[in-house]
């Protein structure tokens, strides 16, 4: 979703990341759309491929992109890294953990990938679960793949989504 919605998207990240030394890193982030992230963003996501607004970011302020970085912050911190160098060497701290994403409609295009390159620098992560809505808030019934619409490129959530408990669900890894 992007800023020109007419809507609000929220989405909740809740996370379990171990490491070899001191106590786990967990909790829960929220976000809705539209609100700006002040704190370093290290995943960007994808411009839009295609049609008016070709090669612009127009995810830039989507829920589900800032929860995964503000989610990059506080491992790199806890970490003690400000180094993207120095970060491939300390990596190996992260000796697992889990994520699960639900928000009001499925990640796009942009976020998909954002999630794929978070779980590819912590290959450690066991899953990443995504659960969206089956339902829009006027009942109105959402795809597994919602077509993007308008001047936006691609499609909101994942083909082979399966539905569980009124929503749908992917199960990245």
């Amino acid at each position: 979703m992007t800023t020109a919605a007419a809507y609000e998207n929220q989405a909740t990240l809740t996370y379990r990341i171990s490491f070899t030394a001191g106590p786990d890193l967990s909790g829960t982030l929220r976000r809705t759309s539209g609100t700006p992230v002040t704190m370093s963003t290290y995943y960007h996501g994808l411009p839009e491929p295609k049609g008016r607004f070709a090669g612009e970011y127009r995810h830039e302020r989507d829920p589900e992109r800032q929860t995964v970085n503000i989610l990059a912050n506080a491992v790199l911190e806890r970490l003690g890294c400000d180094d993207d160098q120095y970060l491939a060497q300390i990596l190996a701290q992260v000796t697992g953990g889990s994520i699960a994403l639900h928000s009001e409609k499925g990640p796009c295009h942009s976020c998909r990938a954002v999630l794929r390159q978070f779980l590819q620098d912590y290959p450690m992560i066991a899953s990443c679960v995504v659960t969206y809505r089956k339902t829009d808030k006027r009942g109105h019934a959402i795809r597994a793949l919602e077509p993007a619409g308008g001047d936006l490129c691609g499609s909101y959530g994942y083909e082979d989504a399966v539905e569980l408990g009124g929503n749908w669900r992917k199960v990245l890894r």
